[in-house]
């Protein structure tokens, strides 16, 4: 059963320390944080996880028609991307620039996520928050966009919302959970974590910074979050929450589409904030970045920087502060996506900054292992981390290949046995190491340990 699964997971430490008891309800709407009316007096997020029961493959979709029954190419790409926007411009162009009217909206046909509304001390986990759902994320100091106006260090703030096709997964993997008896053990032994063809999962991430701290942010849509104050080590947990202004950037769209992408299953699609962009809002002046469909494997990018990429395709007339993060060998990877690392170690040598990270190799590695005390497979090619120094693996080399390789969904990076893929999902990865914290605390087992090294994997791969 997946319950003794998820048990043996988080099974056992040799160090004899108990968790801190903490009661996490998978049903939380929020992290429990409300703003006073003084504070703020619109709407708040509302949660949606009345997943459909049945899958309804997606028939003659504008993305396919562009495609000609043929792989993507970087030819067609633009038109590709585009295509998904004009597709979920209907209900998230009002998600992007109306928050109170989304909030108040039926936001009929897209959910959120189980297991993502409550703070969880032992994953380091922060919650969802009350206002508009987001998740805290990333952030960067300000001398990554130095040359790009930023004069403050600036986290993101995450949104994530699936289609009717992409939430039948969330269905399958939630099916047994009862709101009632407040109960609710994740399935994926079965495959129930692989995504139909045709899901659309939606990301999109507004910055912290204001348009007077980052002038490339002018005219973007705003955001409000209520969260705590933060710097360069993460929240600062000792100072009030507060209503913070934030600006949309990011707008991520994900597809199953496997005629797209025969080799992972998966395109995923960049869109950026452009002021000098043509439009009339900010919805029209979120421009491609680029899309991805595939880790270009054949291309050894470290020993032939030029050669050409197959599976990426980056749009020329971008914004250039978009393509300061761009991944290794220029793969697709966001500007919130921390694929550029610094002051790394390679060969005993300090690296000032290295793209170590793209999109797709970065959700490849979402995974599970029985009876395992650490992450299965890091998101980076790191070989170790020792007083915050990072030990890449020579960028090139075999191991470092093994994050750029093409794989379907349903198997793993780790050639451990045991290891259950989990379809690129790596907040999936996060809910179900959420659900393991209740039930080590419910059972009290010890395995702090275990956890404390959770938190620290993902705390370094949230920062730069």
């Amino acid at each position: 059963m997946i319950k003794n699964y998820l048990a043996v997971v988080v099974l056992s430490s040799s160090v004899a320390l108990f968790a801190q008891n903490q009661d996490i309800d998978p049903f939380a709407i929020n992290n429990g944080e409300i703003p006073t009316k003084s504070e703020y007096s619109g709407s708040l997020f509302k949660f949606n996880y009345n997943y459909p029961k049945e899958y309804k493959k997606p028939e003659n979709t504008p993305w396919s028609k562009v495609l000609n029954n043929k792989p993507l190419t970087k030819e067609n790409a633009y038109d590709y991307i585009m295509a998904l926007k004009k597709y979920v411009e209907p209900s998230m162009k009002t998600f992007i620039l109306d928050q109170n009217t989304w909030n108040n909206s039926s936001q009929e046909g897209w959910y959120s996520m189980l297991w993502a509304g409550e703070d969880v001390s032992l994953t380091g986990w922060e919650g969802r928050e009350s206002i508009y759902g987001t998740y805290t994320g990333q952030i960067q100091p300000a001398s990554v966009y130095k040359d790009y106006g930023l004069t403050v260090p600036v986290r993101n703030y995450a949104a994530i919302y699936y289609d009717e096709t992409a939430a039948y997964t969330l269905y399958k993997v939630f099916k047994n959970c009862n709101k009632s008896k407040n109960e609710c053990i994740p399935l994926i032994q079965n495959n129930e974590a692989q995504f139909e063809e045709g899901a659309i999962i939606i990301k999109a991430a507004s910055a912290s910074a204001t348009p007077e701290e980052w002038p490339l942010l002018e005219g973007a849509a705003k955001w409000q979050v209520y969260r705590k104050p933060f710097d360069l080590n993460g929240t600062i947990n000792d100072k009030p929450t507060v209503v913070t202004d934030t600006r949309v950037t990011i707008f991520d769209i994900i597809v199953k589409d496997s005629i797209a992408s025969p080799q992972t299953g998966w395109v995923f699609a960049t869109f950026v904030y452009d002021k000098n962009a043509k439009g009339e809002n900010a919805w029209e002046k979120m421009v491609p970045l680029g899309a991805m469909w595939g880790n270009d494997p054949k291309v050894n990018s470290a020993k032939n920087p030029k050669e050409e990429l197959k599976e990426t395709y980056i749009n020329p007339n971008a914004p250039e502060y978009a393509k300061v993060t761009l991944g290794y060998g220029l793969r697709l990877s966001g500007p919130f996506d921390i694929a550029v690392k610094y002051n790394v170690k390679v060969d005993d040598t300090t690296v000032e900054s290295l793209r170590s990270s793209s999109c797709l190799s970065c959700h490849g590695t979402s995974s599970f292992k029985l009876n395992d005390y650490n992450m299965i497979t890091f998101f980076y090619p790191v070989k170790s981390i020792h007083n915050n120094i990072w030990d890449m693996y020579t960028p090139g080399n075999i191991q470092w290949n093994e994050w750029f390789q093409n794989r379907w969904g349903n198997i793993p990076q780790s050639q451990k046995k045991g290891v259950i893929a989990l379809d690129y999902s790596t907040f999936l990865e996060q809910v179900l190491m959420n659900y393991a914290a209740k039930y080590s605390q419910d059972n009290k087992l010890n395995n702090a340990k275990f956890f404390e090294e959770w938190k620290r994997y993902k705390k370094e791969s949230r920062k730069h």
